[in-house]
């Protein structure tokens, strides 16, 4: 099988190429660059191979991370450190010897070779639950064939060293498969071959995962600018989460899921991610997010969206909404996935992020995860993925149903709760009457306690007209002007009966809103645009999202949904106004 060389270097040109930093010749990795090609020629495996791969990863004290040789095949991916000249070990510790003198080494080369693994596997450009990675060592002009004398311990089994190099009747190519071999062998858990499809795939993201760095090198961002910026408190808890590959991540309003999707995508800014969520209005703020930050790697689409993009692709005709919505859809997205990975230039995404999870676990995402996320296609269980639910607002199916559907997917990755409301105090007296609405109580027990306890934070106003209504919204509209507020800092969320119920003829009470003078009825086309109005909104369609001060229009002439006010009032960041129609 041929070798493909992602490194174009001159064969015949190598001692001018291939330099060290006084401008002679490194005859070690020249001496390995020739007889990698040359024995991968052989192998009946096809393999990929770079040399010298330089990615600005920080590790240890280096800034950068070198690797010699990198090279992929069926059977996994090999790190190789090379190491010329004369090599020799003195009581476990290595030194390079030159006229005479020799000189100790700060960090073994099989260390070197192993934390070159670890930062591939860490930033994310290898997964190894996809493809097995591993090491070997190579002194091509040294006699050391072990790495010491206690047999238990020894590596030499990984080391390639002159009495190899010299003996032509020895493979390289099959000397790091009896590696991978062996060290798969090892593993608690199983590792497989990739089939020649899987492996091209995985190539095509590892391709374009290396040419984006050597344009725009990559750079782990620090964790903790990430969080400052973000206005993250909770450093340990992000620390922790990114060191898993698959996170279910449950939690209230409030608690920063949203907040650690965008530190996720921050940290990881140069990878290739797919986030979905449900929310039209929270697709249009999330995309404009990234459009600021300069974050073009990772795509922003309403679930719905995402289906009609894929069958667009597949110059198939869009499923409707409806079908989409019900859940009626879930074959057809299961076939599309499938579709989709047929085509010649499909590449998996290197994580894909599920935000407000609960709206779409019914409707088919987790065939996107799995097919979308994985080389191999079965993506829950290998690939890179974040879900952030909250069961309580699950509002068009049942709590139990919900908790079935992430019971079945959470053996595959690690499950986290965020129980700590984040936002500033005030926001906690809101949450804990909205929380009440989730027991026993009654929406007029619960406006009750809020009247009761008589907080500035949460304050309930009645009226007994539309007109009035109006009048108190122009108001609001007023101080909002006079105090030189943004008025993005304010919203006006209306629940779903005002759409229906008629207030003294036939315009709903949510249209009367809709049509007063200063009033932006928010769609994902100017959510983003201060156009100095003040935005409004159904309930269900903010869901999602979040505002310092929320005014909430209830429709008491009807029956008040309960889960329907909750998702509202939980909106609120700062303060929250009430107003309800009697």
């Amino acid at each position: 099988m041929p070798i493909r060389r992602h490194d174009r270097k001159d064969l015949d040109n190598l001692e001018a190429l291939i330099l060290q930093n006084d401008g002679q010749p490194l005859h070690g990795e020249i001496d390995m660059y020739r007889r990698i090609c040359k024995d991968c020629e052989k192998s009946p495996y096809t393999w990929h191979f770079w040399h010298d791969l330089r990615l600005n990863i920080p590790i240890n004290k280096q800034a950068e991370i070198q690797i010699d040789f990198f090279l992929v095949c069926e059977k996994g991916a090999i790190v190789v450190e090379v190491k010329g000249g004369k090599i020799g070990m003195v009581e476990g510790e290595y030194y390079y010897e030159v006229n005479h003198q020799r000189t100790f080494m700060t960090r073994t080369p099989f260390a070197q070779a192993r934390d070159y693994m670890q930062a591939l596997i860490d930033s994310r450009i290898i997964n190894r639950s996809q493809i097995y990675i591993d090491t070997v060592c190579a002194f091509p002009h040294s006699s050391l064939e072990h790495t010491t004398d206690n047999p238990t311990a020894d590596l030499g089994y990984k080391l390639w060293s002159r009495s190899k190099q010299e003996d032509e009747s020895v493979s390289f190519a099959d000397f790091c498969i009896a590696v991978l071999n062996e060290d798969r062998e090892r593993c608690s858990k199983p590792f497989y071959d990739l089939y020649p499809d899987e492996v091209e795939i995985a190539i095509s993201s590892l391709l374009n995962t290396f040419e984006d760095r050597s344009r725009n090198p990559y750079s782990e961002h620090s964790i903790q600018s990430i969080l400052e910026r973000l206005h993250i408190d909770n450093l340990s808890v992000f620390n922790s989460l990114q060191k898993n590959d698959r996170l279910f991540i449950e939690g209230g309003p409030g608690t920063g899921k949203t907040t650690i999707a965008k530190a996720y995508i921050d940290k990881y800014h140069t990878l290739r991610g797919l986030y979905l969520c449900w929310n039209k209005l929270l697709d249009a703020r999330f995309r404009h997010y990234l459009g600021q930050q300069g974050f073009v790697n990772c795509e922003v689409f309403q679930f719905a969206s995402y289906i009609h993009k894929i069958e667009k692709q597949l110059g198939l005709p869009f499923t409707p909404i409806e079908d989409i919505s019900s859940g009626k859809a879930i074959s057809h997205i299961k076939d599309l996935v499938s579709q989709l990975r047929s085509l010649p230039d499909f590449l998996p995404y290197d994580y894909i992020i599920v935000d407000e999870a609960q709206d779409t676990l019914d409707k088919g995402v987790s065939y996107l995860i799995n097919g979308l996320s994985s080389v191999t296609a079965d993506g829950i269980k290998t690939g890179r993925y974040l879900v952030f639910y909250d069961i309580e607002q699950g509002y068009h199916y049942t709590s139990e149903l919900s908790e079935q559907m992430v019971d079945e997917l959470y053996p595959s990755g690690a499950h986290f709760l965020l129980d700590v409301n984040k936002r500033v105090p005030t926001n906690k007296e809101i949450v804990s009457f909205a929380n009440s609405l989730l027991g026993d109580k009654s929406v007029s027990d619960v406006i009750a306690d809020i009247e009761e306890s008589n907080y500035d934070s949460v304050k309930v106003f009645h009226f007994d007209g539309a007109k009035s209504i109006v009048k108190h919204i122009n108001s609001i509209k007023k101080d909002i002007k006079t105090s030189g507020t943004p008025w993005d800092d304010f919203v006006v969320l209306a629940d779903s009966s005002t759409k229906h119920q008629q207030s003294g003829g036939d315009e709903s009470l949510y249209d009367r809103i809709a049509t007063i003078d200063g009033i932006k009825d928010l769609t994902p086309q100017n959510i983003c645009s201060d156009t100095g109005e003040l935005p409004f909104t159904s309930i269900l369609t903010y869901k999602g999202l979040e505002c310092k001060h929320v005014v909430l229009v209830v429709n008491n002439r009807s029956d008040v949904d309960k889960l329907e006010l909750y998702v509202g009032m939980t909106r609120a960041i700062v303060d929250l106004q009430i107003l309800i129609l009697e």
